[in-house]
């Protein structure tokens, strides 16, 4: 009923509301904790835990030139941690600084070598430097190392993998994304890089079979209907590309009038629609 959509959306905004609040006050309770430091290290000016403690609490508070300065007066105090090293390469990343990041995660890497963190951050580093190569490889010894691994290792080492322009490269990027999606299951994100990587490859009987498997495990299905039907006309198979857009009208028409009455599944009803009417033509 209108009453429960209305009280639904002034829901919704008091949850948004919320949300931008706590993101607020945890930058404001940042900036009152770096006070607090700050008059401490008035009082302990020789205190490299302090100016440590600090550090950390700039680089929360995304301030790196600070968070730099203090990490060097700690350090300049005598503390030494991999803990701080990490901070400094990932500051030194931050202020695109990456020979200086490289230098202090390689340090770190011989004293702790299976360090998953320094590892990934130095992935990234090659892949800023457009060393591409370098880049997949860290995230091939990543994803090996990790007792836990996260879709976006085998996104990123995908990503490395294809931009290294070559046949061995090209076939790595697939089959890193299937190995992500055999360890830990019908990942959407890795399935759609994978399309997209055999729509740039051409290869476009395999980007059909992987979208038909992202139609099988979604729960909407108009979109992924509309993508499988612009592959197919990729491959110049209009028949099958106009039962895929008519699949993708069916399961529209299946979604609550709320949702199709949206401005956005207006316009996606009319994409359809254009769609449809060029395929006839």
């Amino acid at each position: 009923s209108r009453i429960n959509i209305n009280l639904r959306f002034k829901l919704l905004i008091i949850l948004l509301f919320v949300l931008s609040g706590t993101k607020i006050n945890a930058h404001g309770d940042l900036h009152k904790r770096i006070l607090n430091v700050t008059e401490e290290i008035k009082k302990y000016p020789d205190s490299a835990n302090l100016y440590f403690k600090r550090g950390i609490l700039y680089y929360q508070h995304k301030n790196y030139p600070n968070s730099l300065n203090d990490f060097k007066s700690s350090k300049g105090l005598g503390f030494e941690s991999i803990e701080q090293d990490f901070y400094l390469a990932k500051i030194n990343y931050h202020l695109e600084n990456y020979h200086r990041a490289k230098k202090l995660i390689k340090k770190i890497l011989r004293e702790e070598s299976a360090n998953t963190d320094a590892l990934k951050l130095l992935a990234d580093i090659y892949f800023r430097k457009d060393d591409y190569k370098k880049s997949a490889m860290l995230y091939d010894e990543l994803i090996q190392k990790s007792e836990v691994t996260f879709p976006e290792h085998y996104l990123y080492a995908s990503k490395s993998w294809y931009a290294t322009k070559t046949n061995i490269g090209y076939g790595r990027a697939q089959s890193i994304l299937i190995e992500g999606i055999e360890k830990l299951g019908d990942i959407i994100v890795l399935y759609n890089q994978l399309i997209s990587n055999y729509i740039d490859l051409k290869e476009f009987d395999s980007a059909v079979k992987f979208q038909e498997k992202v139609i099988e495990i979604s729960n909407r299905k108009e979109r992924a209907f509309l993508k499988l039907a612009n592959i197919q006309i990729r491959q110049q198979d209009y028949k099958e590309a106009l039962l895929s857009i008519s699949k993708a009208e069916e399961s529209y028409r299946e979604l609550p009038h709320r949702l199709r009455n949206t401005e956005f599944m207006k316009k996606f009803y009319a994409e359809l629609q254009s769609k449809k009417l060029s395929l006839k033509k």
